[in-house]
């Protein structure tokens, strides 16, 4: 079997990871997306869409949970999704350079 049968097997049947592939061919990963679709080769997204939360239950989490540290937690996305998040909504972040050492601390426990 030649190299790019062994990879073409490993992306779609074995469902190894470009990215853990691409270290160990000692290539980008870019670099490897851009060779397996030069093979006609489709890789699919696994971005997760998830619904953006109602005004309402997005300010109530964030009261509860504090951050938005916690809050990316809480619906498994990034917290520059959650800052996006808020300002469509037009909810105020708490900014930490305006608190004391003291308040940092209990904020961000």
């Amino acid at each position: 079997m030649e190299m790019k049968e062994k990879i073409i097997k490993a992306i779609k049947e074995d469902g190894v990871n470009i990215g853990d592939l691409a270290k160990k061919l000692y290539i980008s990963e870019r670099q490897l997306k851009s060779l397996v679709s030069s093979w006609g080769v489709e890789l699919v997204k696994k971005r997760k869409k998830v619904e953006v939360p109602s005004r309402l239950e997005l300010m109530e989490l964030y009261n509860k949970l504090g951050n938005t540290m916690k809050l990316s937690e809480h619906y498994g996305v990034g917290i520059n999704t959650v800052n996006r998040w808020l300002r469509s909504h037009n909810i105020p972040t708490r900014k930490l350079n305006n608190m004391s050492d003291e308040q940092k601390v209990n904020y961000l426990e």
